[in-house]
Parts: C-alpha cells; structure tokens; sequence
C-alpha cells in the first residue's frame, strides 16, 4: 500500500512539473479491454483514471519498458475501449526531437501509435420575451419547422467547455461528465452558449428560444479556459477522453465545434462514430485540420464566408445563454455548428432511421438558391413530404 501511494504521488508530481514540458500521446493494444469498466469522468488529474479500469499486466509492463528506454514521464492514462487500446501521455525532456521520437516510438513492436499531444481552440467570441432579438430564427424557419419537429426524442452530445446546467433556459441538458478536471464546469461560456443555441426551452417565459428545445443534451467537457484567457483550448487526450465515451452513449449527434492541426488518433475516433451511424458536425476551421478534415463531418461556416460549397448557418450576434442566468450576444463559426447541429436533431426526432449521407442532402437542399444558410423548415418539409415553407418572419412574436 505504502509503495503505491509513493508512486501515486511521483505521478502526480510528474504530472506537475510536466505541464510546461513538450507531451507526446502513444497507444497500446489491449485486447482485453472490453472487461474494463467504461470510461467515466476524469478525475481531477491526469495521472488518475476509474479505479474500476485495471490495466493488462502486458499493457502496463509495455509501457514501463517504452518510459524506461526513452526516458519519458508518465503523465496520465485512459482506456479507449472503442479501439482497444490503452492510451498514456507521456511528458518529453527539452531540447528532444519530438519527430526524431516519434519515429523511432512507431518502430517499436509494444506502440500502437504515436503522435504528438495537439492543441485546439473552440471556434468564435463570446413565450420567450427575447425572441424577437433573435434573427437567427428566421433565417433558420424555425417558427414553421417547430410546427413539425421539437427534436423530442433526439439526443445531441456536445464536446466542448462546460456549461452552466444550471441555467434556466438548460433544463435540457440531462448528463454532463467533465474529461478536463480544469476550472468551474458551470461557469464556461462556450459551452453554455453552444447548449442554448441547440436546446434552450422555448414558451418558458426565460429569454431564448432553441433550435431543438425538446432534445435531450449532454455536455462533455473536454475543453478549458486557461487562467487569464478568454479563448478556450484542448488537447488530443481530453477529446480522445470525451469521444470515447460519446461511441458508448445514445446519442446520434456529436457537436465539436472546435478545431486544430490534424490529429490521427481523433480521427480515427470521429470515423469510428460515423461508422456506427452517428452524425459529427464541425465548425468551420480558419486553416485544414481536425475535425472538419475527417471524411464524413459536415462542416460548418459563417453565413457570410462566401463559400457556397459548404454548409452555412447564422453565425454573427446570435443572442445567447451565459454562465450565472444571463444572456449576451456572441459571434463566430462555432454557433454556427451549433445550429446545424440543432436541425439535425430536428429531422432525427422525426425520422431516427435517418443516415448522414440522407442528412446532408437535406441540409444541402433547404439552402436557397444562391447556397445561404440552412434552413430547417425547408429540410423537414422535403423528409416529410409537406407543402413548402413561407419567408415570412412575423413568426418569432409566436414565442
């Protein structure tokens, strides 16, 4: 007992002095995994991960060997049951060639892979009586889509910061699990500006009206804002973390509205969730990488990007939920996802069978002709074979 708790608390300290040290991630095979318990939330360091996991004594000496003759410090591990391996960060001594490392990490016969621990940033800034503020519901059709579809029964999981569960207009938000252990989980504004465009209530008398008021949220945190900044980052651990337990939920829509350098490991998670019939929308990067560079995302931009190619969605002071009951305006491609993501639910709630290919077509089609933003009456409308949808907007008083 005495010698595990010493090296409980060498890990700790490791995962300390590391923090400003270069990390790498590297993967084990553990064939063994599926008798592990599934992944929860992270506790509040790397370094420790369920108590219910027990690594494969194979696994565990595999890694030893790999610290050892690199001299590499352990800073934290997670089992990924949907790929089966056992994922370990390690931190890297300075003035080390990260690419000369990784090289020769992928030639050893225990590494399943190697790659470097990336960083991403979330995209963008930071009756219902503020519904006539918000313009995005009219571009959008939505007092004609809710007509159709509320999203009831739909189930949307968002990666992202944290979010304020408690906030009035967030009764929707059934679970959340926080995978970065960083901060004040209810006090994040990405992510409470995120779930409010998807999911706010609607006819609650609060503020806000959402895309899909009646889904059911879940917020995974896997993103954190730094002390003293106000752009939110995350790594390629706490997404890999998140999105390990998205392929385990019930949720049939997965929300990144982040974005960084292309990362292997992610995006073998993201092809895994398209695989098993799940929809994983994107916003729109500034520059290629994950997760928009992962077949099968839909991708999401500002209306205003030009780029009629891609999907597009209000993106620019869209009035939103903060942190503490509050309500702001914020600006940037991350919203946009979000509202897309809000459709989405909408046609699942009507159509659960419906595949991403079907989804696409009908987002690709609701825009008008000149390639504007997706509209979700004109989408639900084609799926269920209803008469076309007005460009009236008298309708957001009806909130």
């Amino acid at each position: 007992m005495r010698r595990l708790a010493l090296i409980l608390l060498c890990l700790l300290s490791a995962a300390a002095v590391a923090e400003e040290q270069q990390r790498i991630l590297v993967t084990f095979a553990d064939p063994g995994i599926s008798k592990a318990a599934r992944g929860g939330p992270a506790r509040p360091s790397y370094s420790l991960r369920s108590p219910q996991y027990l690594v494969s004594v194979n696994v565990r000496r595999a890694a030893d060997r790999v610290a050892r003759d690199f001299d590499l410090e352990v800073v934290g591990d997670w089992p990924i049951e949907a790929l089966k391996v056992h994922c370990m960060v390690f931190a890297v001594g300075e003035g080390r060639s990260l690419e000369t490392l990784l090289a020769e990490l992928r030639e050893r016969p225990e590494v399943e892979s190697a790659q470097p621990l990336n960083t991403f940033e979330v995209h963008g800034s930071r009756a219902d009586p503020y519904a006539n503020l918000q313009h995005n519901l009219d571009t959008l059709g939505l007092l004609e889509a809710h007509t159709l579809s509320r999203g009831d029964g739909a189930r949307v999981t968002i990666i992202d910061t944290g979010a304020d569960f408690r906030h009035p207009e967030l009764g929707s938000i059934r679970s959340h699990h926080d995978f970065a252990s960083r901060g004040d989980f209810a006090r994040e504004a990405h992510g409470t500006a995120i779930a409010g465009v998807i999911g706010a209530a609607s006819n609650n008398g609060v503020g806000i009206v959402g895309v899909a008021p009646e889904a059911r949220l879940e917020v995974l945190r896997a993103c954190w804002y730094p002390d003293g900044e106000d752009v939110a980052v995350c790594d390629s651990f706490t997404l890999a973390k998140a999105l390990s337990h998205a392929l385990e939920s019930g949720s049939g829509v997965i929300n990144l509205s982040l974005g960084g350098p292309t990362d292997p490991l992610l995006a073998r998670l993201v092809s895994l969730a398209l695989g098993r019939g799940k929809v994983v929308v994107s916003a729109a990067p500034t520059q290629r990488g994950f997760p928009s560079d992962v077949p099968g995302v839909i991708v999401v931009g500002a209306e205003e990007d030009g780029q009629v190619s891609r999907l597009s969605a209000p993106s620019v002071d869209i009035l939103v939920p903060v942190p503490g009951g509050g309500f702001d305006y914020a600006s940037g491609s991350s919203l946009a996802a979000a509202h897309v993501t809000g459709v989405i639910a909408l046609l699942i709630a009507e159509n659960p069978g419906l595949g991403r290919d079907d989804v696409a077509d009908l987002l690709a089609g609701s825009r008008g002709e000149d390639g504007g933003s997706v509209n979700a009456c004109r989408a639900l409308a084609k799926m269920l074979g209803r008469t076309a949808c007005s460009d009236g907007t008298s309708g957001r008083n009806a909130y």
